[in-house]
């Protein structure tokens, strides 16, 4: 049986730059990089979580912000459709996730098959990292939209999630994402927005299950 993980690391040539993401995937790669020291490789991420993550395995990386190139990137993903556009919206990182995504040559998502769907589930929202000076605006405007949109609470104490460049999340929610791409290019032209969770025509591969192996979906494949 090919795992996710196995059939990543099988893409990955020795001495390469590589930056990973977040998810339970992504650490099953971490794990197996941790096992062929031998590859000598040059990691990086997006995610301060991963990044501690390797460290306990005894892998140094270094953030995403430090490198200009990339040779192959993984992450994970909410939500991913055929023309593989993803939204990336629960873990509040994307516009790092994104940095990493526009400097790879390659952009690989490993995910569960469930999360490939022919559009996008309105299940997951559109996040949108937003100046706090511009967040009602931003609000009005997705009310206008007929669109439902909340800024972000954080978990642990009774206030706003705030990202690691001090901006807040606001979570944008629509019947369908059909129009998400419309939605998406209005809402990054308000002032104050720094960058959302739709990623479109970033992804160059997926890496899925299928019938217990893993198998790499390029686009095209998907009909």
């Amino acid at each position: 049986m090919t795992t996710i993980s196995s059939l990543a690391f099988s893409k990955i040539e020795p001495n390469s730059i590589v930056s990973l993401g977040g998810g339970s995937n992504v650490f099953n790669l971490v794990k197996e990089i941790a096992t062929h020291p031998e590859y000598n490789l040059n990691l990086y991420s997006p995610s301060e979580l991963t990044i501690i993550k390797c460290k306990e395995l005894g892998l140094q990386v270094k953030p995403i912000q430090e490198v200009d190139e990339i040779d192959i990137a993984f992450d994970g993903c909410d939500s991913v459709n055929y023309q593989l556009n993803a939204l990336k919206s629960k873990g509040g990182i994307h516009y790092f996730e994104k940095l990493a995504a526009q400097k790879s040559g390659q952009y690989i998502l490993l995910l569960p098959k469930k999360r490939i769907v022919p559009t996008l589930s309105n299940k997951i929202q559109l996040c949108s990292e937003v100046a706090f000076d511009s967040r009602i605006q931003i609000l009005n405007l997705c009310k206008k939209m007929n669109l439902k949109a909340e800024i972000r609470l954080d978990q642990a104490i009774s206030d706003y999630a705030y990202t690691k460049n001090g901006n807040l999340l606001i979570d944008v929610y629509s019947q369908d994402w059909k129009n998400i791409s419309d939605i998406d290019q209005i809402l990054c032209s308000q002032n104050g927005v720094l960058s959302t969770s739709y990623f479109k025509n970033l992804v160059t591969s997926l890496i899925t299950m299928q019938d217990d192996n893993a198998i790499e979906i390029k686009k095209g494949d998907l009909k």
